[in-house]
């Protein structure tokens, strides 16, 4: 074979293998967004159970360990739905953001020196409306029974 069709072989086969690795990452992601739709649904479902946590707590016989870590909970149950809103393509989440910033911000505004009943108080509201919004959130991305 001449030098030239050897270029041209070679060129041939870059462009082949070029559109099959292409093929193959659309697959791929293809695949991977069911997984990563379920792996959302879980984390927000986790968050919520974490928000009615809190909101469950008994101002009068809770501690403020109990309620710190209630909202570390949360906290963590965030991060984690940050982490897999990231791998859904068109996840709306400006509300849960917003919700989230709200409860953050109340959160942050508990005095150090609260009873726990006036922690829980000041932050209930916020937390209401987190786990109203993550609620909303799963519906819209069809997580089905999953975030109840």
């Amino acid at each position: 074979m001449s030098r030239r069709r050897w270029i041209l072989l070679l060129g041939a086969i870059g462009i082949v293998a070029a559109v099959a690795l292409g093929i193959w990452v659309v697959q791929k992601n293809d695949e991977s967004k069911p997984e990563a739709i379920t792996s959302l649904c879980s984390s927000l479902s986790q968050l919520d159970a974490s928000v009615q946590a809190l909101l469950a707590l008994d101002p009068n016989t809770a501690s403020k360990d109990e309620y710190q870590s209630d909202v570390t909970a949360i906290e963590d149950d965030w991060n984690q739905v940050k982490s897999d809103a990231q791998d859904v393509q068109n996840a709306s989440t400006g509300d849960l953001d917003s919700a989230w910033n709200d409860f953050e911000s109340a959160v942050k505004n508990v005095p150090d020196d609260s009873s726990v009943s006036d922690a829980v108080n000041d932050v209930s509201q916020s937390a209401q409306t987190l786990a109203s919004t993550v609620k909303s959130t799963a519906s819209e991305i069809d997580c089905g029974t999953s975030s109840s």
